[in-house]
């Protein structure tokens, strides 16, 4: 599997970098092939955990996002979210980790897509953002926002 590449946080420990660097990597792994059982120690169980997809839904709670695993397990193929840009923010029990992402999937179910985005095995261009919070001395991903991204002008030539 791919490597987690130099990262960026800022504030905490070394010992907090390499938990939540680790957490990322292994989350990263497991999104390879939608393995909602390794996800179960990484997301949180709380109730209030909530989840902004990049299929556009938003999914509350960890047993939410393990029905979309579930679902997207035999029906899509992927490769690895290959970061980059890995930056965050580590300060008492709360942590933000960020990065883009490189993949490709396609999709394999006998039904079409529920939407066409992504699944001609071509290669793209996505952002995490992940939310960790410190529960019973480990972190958990409380909150993740994935988007699409892209290489295209930006508006106002900004």
């Amino acid at each position: 599997m791919g490597e987690t590449t130099t990262a960026s946080l800022v504030g905490g420990t070394p010992e907090d970098h390499a938990a939540l660097l680790a957490l990322h990597h292994d989350y990263l792994v497991a999104n390879t092939t939608y393995d909602w059982e390794t996800l179960q120690p990484i997301w949180s169980a709380a109730p209030e955990a909530t989840f902004f997809n990049l299929n556009g839904h938003t999914y509350n709670g960890r047993d939410h996002w393990t029905r979309l695993w579930k679902f997207y397990g035999p029906n899509v193929a992927s490769t690895y979210w290959t970061p980059y840009d890995i930056g965050g923010v580590v300060g008492g029990d709360m942590a933000t980790v960020w990065c883009h992402r490189k993949t490709r999937r396609k999709w394999r179910g006998t039904q079409p897509p529920p939407r066409d985005f992504h699944y001609e095995d071509d290669e793209f261009t996505s952002r995490s953002t992940l939310v960790f919070r410190r529960e019973d001395g480990a972190w958990r991903v409380v909150h993740a926002h994935f988007s699409e991204g892209t290489n295209t002008p930006r508006p106002g030539g900004v």
